[in-house]
């Protein structure tokens, strides 16, 4: 099961940007000793933890489908999605209040100077445009669709993280900025801590949400709106079929989804084909020529209803290539009088 090109490159990008940033962000912590510097790097260094997860989550589900698991290893993004999301909240937010906590108890001016604020400048440049690179691959991605509906709907979750914890990465800077400016014009080192208690929201936020996503998908949510009318739309056009009911449907991956629908077959459309197939003097016919005649018409019928349902899907996947399996159940039901 493909994995996009694209969310790969987005991980690989992020992971390289945060990984120098978190370097930096460290060495004006030990220069400076502000909280919200610390709680910057922290959230840097978590953000490149849980892109290597990403990007595992990426290739694992890379794999092709086997006998033990015939509907491929898609899912195993969602897992690492998971946990990822797992590692913002425990480490990035969990570590990152607590430090802006201790800050409002134990306040301390920290040394702030030029190389401080360079490092600020130096890394809202990187993570902006990692984010700006996410951006602009899911831009690429959505079609005619709005871009938040794509992001929501749509996008692989790996390429959604990513956006999210760069954009969470670029408000961050931004506030923590604040916090530092505001410390150094008035000599109080709350402002610092307030800025790294409103990061660590910031970031507790996103990875609820992230958990969120990722575990509708991992249970397997319905596919997006106006998918299933199709499906139905379809099947209903289908001069064969007389009857459709029980659609299902589920999204394995962002990419490809499964669709499952009781049909009952209209018995005139049947009758018209099996007509072809049935003896004119079936009547006469005794013994063994009647069984093999009507094994015949068995046959004709088993063909008739398996075109169908081959038709049937070349139809769907025409439409919607996104539908990987294509389940139909045959169902009888009595013709109404």
């Amino acid at each position: 099961m493909a994995t996009p090109a694209s969310s790969v490159k987005a991980v690989v990008a992020a992971l390289a940007g945060n990984a120098f940033v978190t370097a930096i962000k460290l060495v004006a912590f030990l220069l400076s000793g502000s909280g919200a510097m610390l709680s910057e790097a922290i959230h840097s260094a978590a953000d490149t933890g849980n892109q290597l997860l990403l990007f595992l989550g990426l290739k694992r589900a890379a794999r092709a489908a086997d006998d033990r698991f015939p509907y491929g290893y898609g899912g195993e993004r969602f897992i690492f999605g998971i946990l990822s999301a797992s590692g913002i909240f425990f480490v990035g937010c969990g570590i990152t209040l607590y430090h802006g906590i201790r800050g409002l108890l134990y306040p301390h001016m920290p040394t702030l100077g030029p190389s401080t604020f360079a490092v600020l400048g130096l890394s809202f440049l990187v993570e902006g445009s990692v984010l700006l690179y996410a951006v602009r691959s899911l831009g690429r991605e959505r079609g005619d669709l709005p871009f938040f509906r794509y992001v929501r709907d749509h996008a692989d979750p790996a390429a959604v993280a990513i956006l999210l914890e760069d954009g969470a990465a670029v408000t961050g800077l931004c506030l923590a900025g604040a916090g530092i400016t505001a410390a150094y014009l008035t000599g109080n080192p709350i402002y610092d801590a307030l800025g790294t208690l409103v990061v660590g929201v910031v970031l507790g936020a996103v990875a609820v949400y992230l958990v969120a996503e990722n575990r509708e998908l991992l249970l397997g949510k319905a596919v997006a709106e106006g998918i299933e009318d199709r499906f139905v739309a379809i099947l209903c056009k289908r001069p064969a079929i007389r009857q459709v009911r029980d659609v299902k449907t589920r999204q394995l991956t962002p990419e490809v989804f499964t669709l499952k629908a009781e049909i009952t077959f209209d018995e005139a459309y049947l009758a018209s084909r099996l007509d072809q197939a049935l003896p004119r003097d079936c009547d006469a016919i005794q013994g063994t020529a009647r069984v093999t005649a009507l094994r015949g018409l068995s046959a004709a019928a088993v063909k008739a209803i398996a075109d169908e349902i081959a038709a049937i899907e070349v139809a769907v996947r025409a439409e919607m290539p996104g539908a990987r399996h294509i389940d139909l159940e045959v169902a009888y039901e009595p013709p109404q009088a």
